[in-house]
């Protein structure tokens, strides 16, 4: 099971599509799932509409956009193992309304089927899914959702509830079966958030953070040596467009370099760059790019 997290704006959806792509590509049978009010998925993987329940989006890949309310149902389901107790209980539109009601239920019952399906297994016992990628929320409500199983698993009176939140615990700290992947940008908030994030992930939580994925790295054509030359042998002016488009140039990617080391300094974690593709809407063509960046940055 892999989560995929970090700041608001950084790329996440983006990054679990191509995760998910490259996956599928070596074979892998993979569930991208993610949590978003609107479908973002389809459009990046060109594939049908993707709503609450698995969906066949390519060869060796399902996509699912989770919703609290078939969420709940379907965790329900597996609670009462009984379709007609099940029914029973999640069609009245009351007792759905008390539920609905009860802080947290809604998140448990999300993280309850991604994490299911990272440990589902069909009628010989081989698991359904290969790999398990969870489009997570951003850093605060990610660490929510994440430390729900272990609250559960202390605090749950026994039964079920308890019994689930710590199977789930399990799975989650396992780092043999789950990793948490930050995502970030080389900029100060995102930099400083994910620095924050892979400390409480290793500290408070005790879950499994191996790399950082800094994303939407611009390709660099040129090197400062090669501009100052061009003005000091009189190639062109200083103030030439160009000239001064390749200095503003230089001068950001003395930015990302900084906030590259202020990330390597703060959590000693291996950075995987991956591409900028374009500023417009991307596609699946744009997914791939990073799928393919994915592979080669990232083990096995």
């Amino acid at each position: 099971m892999i989560v995929v997290t970090g700041k608001g704006g950084v790329g996440k959806t983006t990054v679990s599509a191509a995760l998910a792509l490259a996956c599928a590509r070596r074979g892998r049978r993979t569930l991208v799932a993610a949590l978003q009010p609107k479908d973002r998925l389809s459009p990046l993987l060109e594939g049908p509409r993707i709503g609450p329940h698995n969906t066949p989006v390519l060869p060796n890949l399902e996509a699912v956009n989770l919703t609290p309310e078939a969420a709940l149902e379907e965790y329900g389901r597996m609670v009462f193992r009984i379709r007609i107790v099940s029914h029973l209980i999640f069609e009245n539109r009351r007792v759905l309304a008390f539920l609905r009601a009860v802080p947290g239920l809604d998140a448990w019952a999300v993280l309850g089927k991604v994490t299911y399906h990272a440990m589902e297994t069909d009628g010989a016992g081989r698991p359904r899914y290969d790999t398990v990628i969870l489009d997570a929320p951003s850093t605060g409500h990610a660490l929510s959702l994440l430390a729900l199983p272990r609250t559960l698993a202390e605090v749950a009176p026994p039964g079920p509830l308890r019994h689930d939140g710590r199977e789930r615990w399990e799975l989650l700290a396992d780092p043999e079966r789950t990793e948490v992947l930050p995502v970030t940008l080389l900029e100060e908030m995102p930099v400083t958030e994910t620095a924050e994030l892979v400390e409480r992930l290793r500290g408070d939580l005790r879950l499994p953070v191996h790399r950082v994925l800094v994303n939407a790295v611009p390709e660099r054509t040129f090197e400062a040596e090669e501009v100052e030359r061009a003005v000091s042998e009189g190639l062109a002016p200083a103030d030439h467009p160009l000239i001064r488009a390749a200095v503003l140039d230089l001068r950001r990617r003395r930015i990302e370099d900084e906030q590259r080391a202020r990330l390597a300094a703060r959590t000693g974690l291996p950075q995987v760059d991956l591409p900028l593709v374009g500023r417009g809407r991307l596609r699946r063509a744009g997914v791939e790019r990073i799928a393919e960046a994915l592979e080669r940055g990232a083990p096995a």
